[in-house]
């Protein structure tokens, strides 16, 4: 994360600059909002609220950053932590911008659209290395397809302008059963993948977990982009176990968020969970996906170094700083 205003267009970040130097994904998701206040309504009503959403970002940021070379990144949002947290980010750290306005669970049928001013070429304003867009999305549902495939089309053009990798996050709706929800992500990898067209390297599928025997079969559907799973509120163990499947099935990392700090929303114990729990967790994660594809395997790129995509993003974060004094 840096200070710059732009990233040049015409030298594209890859998924590099949000991946480890093995070219896998290690990332903090810490973009909720809706989910976030609903989580601490959980504990009691009128609980939550705009500074305490603010307070607890930074809260578990700090322990994130406490970790050193652990996360290879971290989401955000422009709500309640960008430009805000940017200062707290380490250079070798990317971050990630989400782009999607809230609301969207209110009423599904109304898809998704963006925050008023966020793109992704603002995203590459504020100094973020990478831009993440959540749709929800089913395969089966008419114009409302059509629309969402629009959306999902035009932001991915966008990035390519911008210079910035492109997170793509599906999210099933209406799920009758496993088998169905199989069949939708499978749907919408295979479906949102061919959207990238000559921005192969640059898009990135954020997914749900398939069901149990089912992701080498997401990896086939999402035809050469690489793939994190997502830990969509499930448990802390349940995601570990989702993980090492995922990995030993094609995936290239994970976006972990309630599985991994949901206790530390209480104040009561927070210090104590990101202080023990979460540091134990975030390693867990990490070692697991040390066993999966890097995302230069899935696009087909040559192998970069170890340093390669630091370098990578060094060279960016060091082009912005100089943009940004002139």
């Amino acid at each position: 994360m840096t200070d710059g205003p732009n990233r040049p267009s015409a030298t594209p970040a890859t998924p590099g600059v949000l991946a480890d130097g093995n070219g896998h994904f290690t990332i903090a998701a810490l973009d909720h909002r809706d989910a976030l206040q609903a989580e601490f309504e959980r504990l009691g009503p009128g609980l939550g609220g705009a500074g305490a959403l603010r307070k607890f970002k930074r809260d578990v940021l700090d322990a994130l950053v406490a970790l050193g070379s652990q996360p290879s990144a971290v989401m955000l949002e422009p709500e309640y932590s960008l430009p805000e947290l940017a200062s707290v980010v380490p250079d070798e750290m990317g971050v990630t911008c989400a782009l999607e306005a809230q609301g969207y669970f209110g009423d599904p049928s109304s898809g998704n659209r963006l925050m008023p001013g966020w793109t992704p070429a603002r995203v590459a304003e504020v100094g973020a290395d990478g831009a993440k867009l959540l749709v929800l999305y089913r395969h089966d549902r008419g114009e409302f397809t059509v629309a969402q495939e629009r959306l999902v089309a035009e932001v991915i053009t966008a990035s390519e302008a911008a210079g910035v990798p492109i997170l793509i996050e599906p999210v099933p709706f209406d799920v009758t059963d496993d088998a169905d929800r199989r069949t939708v992500i499978l749907a919408s990898a295979r479906r949102l993948s061919s959207l990238g067209g000559a921005v192969s390297e640059q898009l990135i599928l954020k997914l749900p977990f398939p069901g149990v025997g089912s992701c080498e079969a997401l990896t086939e559907a999402s035809q050469g982009r690489p793939w994190i799973l997502l830990s969509w509120g499930v448990t802390f163990h349940q995601f570990e176990s989702q993980l090492i499947e995922a990995c030993a099935g094609g995936a290239s990392g994970f976006a972990v968020g309630r599985a991994l700090w949901r206790e530390a929303v209480d104040p009561a114990v927070r210090a104590a969970v990101l202080a023990d729990l979460v540091p134990d967790r975030f390693t867990t994660l990490a070692s697991i996906v040390a066993t999966g594809r890097p995302w230069f395997v899935a696009t087909g790129e040559a192998s970069p170094s170890a340093a390669a995509s630091r370098d990578e993003k060094t060279d960016q974060d060091d082009s912005r700083r100089e943009d940004s004094t002139r």
